[in-house]
């Protein structure tokens, strides 16, 4: 009986430990991955960022394109994988990192290997950054990196905002990945920085050339990718709005910048905050 009761003695503060443990991200960490092979652009950046180098066996295509990618030139040290399940066979990774779009032939792979497919769905608001960076970082057991780097993005985010908050101007976004319906990136970070988006005329979000002329918003904001990639990156360059939007009623954002959810999304915001503290009077014009 006195054995018995020791026992239960040291249980309960054991199990507390444990707990506390599991909590503090470190005794129930997932297991380091150290052959690692991402397969969209989005995993791809975040990897770069949470794991050790020595773990990354392959980036997706698009990694060392710095037109679509913040992390290109890091990126350029590694194997470009193709995004396919055959390339899988070969490579044979301990973890998938990808996006929820992908060809039918990875999850077959990942499922016969017995391998983890980590898939990472694209985000709608600077509020889902942190889970996109923790999802990576326990996929491949770097728990801790996570939560420094959430710590960080946390910190950074609390400082930006525009000098009047209170005087809300209106904006337009054409451009290459710059969606202009209600619900998604752009609008949060247009939010955040002090700007609404301009009514919309259409069901896809978009607004007639004619509209944006004769209605104009106090800023048009483009997204670039690269020359000739879409129709919406053309019509940028057309020579009404050329001459309708100027100096600080123009601001054209890196399309890299929206593309993923990762803490390089705030220099988009520091963007937009400086273009509103522009137009409010609390930032001069060089």
């Amino acid at each position: 009986m006195a054995s018995k009761t020791l026992f239960h003695v040291f249980a309960v503060p054991m199990a507390s430990f444990l707990l506390w443990g599991c909590f503090s991200g470190s005794a129930c960490a997932g297991p380091v991955r150290t052959r690692i092979v991402s397969l969209n652009l989005c995993t791809d950046e975040l990897l770069l960022e949470l794991a050790d180098p020595s773990h990354i066996l392959g980036l997706s295509p698009l990694a060392t394109d710095c037109a679509e990618s913040v992390r290109c030139e890091a990126a350029r040290a590694y194997p470009v994988q193709r995004p396919d399940g055959e390339n899988l066979v070969v490579t044979h990774p301990d973890v998938v990192l990808d996006g929820t779009w992908h060809r039918p032939t990875v999850p077959l792979v990942t499922d016969v290997l017995h391998v983890p497919f980590v898939q990472l769905p694209s985000i709608a608001s600077l509020a889902d950054i942190p889970t996109q960076i923790r999802t990576v970082a326990h996929a491949i057991g770097e728990d801790a990196r996570g939560e420094d780097m959430i710590r960080a993005f946390g910190k950074r985010l609390e400082s930006l905002h525009p000098v009047h908050p209170e005087q809300i101007l209106t904006a337009t976004v054409i451009g290459a990945n710059l969606a202009g319906e209600e619900g998604g990136l752009i609008t949060d970070l247009l939010k955040r920085a002090g700007f609404r988006l301009s009514a919309s005329e259409r069901p896809d979000g978009t607004i007639a050339l004619e509209t944006l002329i004769a209605h104009p918003p106090d800023l048009l904001v483009t997204g670039m990718i690269s020359e000739g990639v879409s129709l919406a990156e053309d019509a940028v360059h057309h020579p009404a709005l050329r001459d309708r939007f100027t100096g600080m009623h123009l601001l054209a954002l890196p399309g890299r910048l929206t593309m993923c959810g990762t803490p390089d999304t705030l220099d988009a915001l520091t963007a937009l905050i400086a273009a509103h503290d522009r137009l409010t009077g609390a930032e001069s014009t060089p």
